[in-house]
């Protein structure tokens, strides 16, 4: 995996004369884990759809550009390579009806993972996940709390560049929600970057994540001992860059 940044200029998207993305710059740092608020409709799913190619934003992405290891694209261009670094993971990933085991590696055989290879990162996915005495169960008989556990294995064992979860503590208690977070903080890694969407952002869910709020289309920006009020997301651009 690469662990150079990814960056993301002018992301546009309206759905007939409502205007959801304004967005000038989003870059976005390996070792980070950003959190992205928003009330219901801000188009926080559709901003994760256009960051892992699943979604094209306004002029079928030739307008948006796409910088990777330094090298800047139209979106459109670099599209198929989104949809092999960016993961996306619904907040109801579908289960395979099949061994807990044949879900984790069937995103790897279809990648063409070698056997050795898929049967090393499979075995790290279940033993990083508390999943090992589940391996051979069938998907689908899993509690909630295991399938989630799952799917987010399922997408980290990719190695992708970035992870993108959308809304995955929807409905839970404070005790689970914070299970979750703990979770996600042990698959970061210094080439990862971990992008999750939720409603609302308390206090104690995730104390050292980039905080990022999307309000009418335009993204603004909380950090630890850091509050930006207003649309000045170039200013807030250097300083996700700087790294503070």
């Amino acid at each position: 995996m690469n662990n150079g940044h990814l960056s993301f200029a002018r992301i546009e998207k309206h759905y007939g004369a409502q205007q959801v993305l304004s967005i000038g710059t989003l870059r976005l740092i390996p070792g980070r884990i950003v959190h992205l608020t928003g009330r219901n409709g801000a188009g926080k799913t559709t901003l994760l759809k256009i960051l892992a190619g699943l979604e094209a934003p306004d002029g079928c992405g030739d307008r948006c550009e796409v910088t990777l290891d330094g090298h800047s694209r139209p979106w459109q261009a670099v599209r198929q390579r989104l949809h092999r670094e960016v993961v996306y993971l619904h907040q109801h990933a579908y289960m395979f009806d099949d061994s807990v085991v044949n879900n984790l590696s069937y995103g790897l055989r279809v990648t063409g993972v070698p056997r050795a290879e898929r049967r090393r990162r499979v075995a790290e996915a279940l033993a990083r996940m508390g999943l090992e005495y589940a391996a051979r169960r069938n998907a689908r008989t899993l509690s909630g709390g295991e399938q989630q556990r799952l799917a987010l294995a399922r997408a980290w064992v990719l190695q992708p560049r970035v992870l993108l979860l959308d809304e995955p503590t929807a409905n839970m208690d404070s005790d689970f929600r914070r299970q979750t977070w703990t979770l996600l903080r042990s698959v970061l890694g210094e080439d990862l970057v971990l992008m999750v969407s939720s409603h609302e952002l308390s206090d104690t869910d995730c104390p050292d994540c980039l905080n990022l709020h999307l309000h009418n289309g335009r993204l603004n920006a909380e950090q630890p001992a850091l509050r930006l009020v207003g649309d000045d997301w170039a200013q807030t651009a250097q300083l996700i860059g700087a790294g503070l």
